[in-house]
């Protein structure tokens, strides 16, 4: 904006507006309102800006400390319940009469036989297990984030304040947009675009499994959870 001024002020005759040759400096006078204006326009919109950053910063930092550090997966187990095939109890023994017409009256055969576990006594026992669940966005990026938001944060207050006490207060917001717009925010675009590709994949994985779910059985269920 000031290089558009400059260009005004030097290439074009702002001095002799009259309709008899005077110098009355009209326009000067209107390259100088338009300065004031464009200069307040733009002082607002840094601020506002300043203050969305903040907002952004603080709804993700609110959001990732509300995920869950935990999720709980059903698995699908059989169990024995305890009946155990071949024991005392359960032993049915036998024995075959003797042969009238065998040849040897002393010898008798014995025959065991084993009776068998009925299907009862294996019963599917589901079960849950806690499975530690990884953050969209990891800590770090988050308190990171949170650094910026409170410097855009003073940013925007220094730019208010600056009616009341412009030279202190214009050195402070001067240090803070040159902190926060040169060095902290372009460092925390690229870290924030670096991770915003892996929650996405992430995402739509645990979206595509979910839906899976919801139409499989609960051995089909445990094996997609696992």
């Amino acid at each position: 904006m000031n290089n558009a001024q400059g260009w005004l002020a030097k290439d074009f005759n702002l001095s002799d507006w009259g309709s008899e040759g005077e110098s009355s400096g009209d326009g000067w006078r209107v390259l100088e309102m338009i300065h004031i204006v464009t200069r307040g326009m733009l002082l607002w919109i840094d601020s506002f800006e300043a203050l969305a950053i903040f907002g952004i910063v603080i709804i993700i930092w609110y959001s990732v400390g509300l995920e869950p550090k935990f999720k709980s997966v059903k698995r699908s187990l059989s169990v024995d319940t305890g009946v155990v095939a071949g024991s005392p109890e359960s032993e049915n023994i036998t024995l075959e009469d003797e042969a009238e017409e065998s040849l040897d009256d002393d010898s008798q055969v014995v025959a065991s036989t084993t009776q068998q576990p009925p299907s009862s006594a294996f019963e599917a026992v589901s079960a849950s297990t806690k499975v530690k669940v990884k953050p969209t966005f990891t800590k770090c990026f988050t308190y990171f984030g949170l650094l910026v938001g409170l410097l855009s944060a003073v940013d925007f207050v220094a730019a208010v304040l600056r009616f009341i006490n412009w030279p202190l207060f214009s050195r402070i917001a001067m240090v803070t947009q040159s902190l926060v717009g040169v060095i902290f925010l372009p460092i925390w675009l690229l870290i924030f675009s670096k991770q915003l590709g892996r929650a996405t994949v992430s995402f739509e994985r645990e979206e595509q499994r979910r839906i899976q779910v919801d139409g499989c059985t609960d051995d089909e269920v445990a094996g997609l959870l696992a």
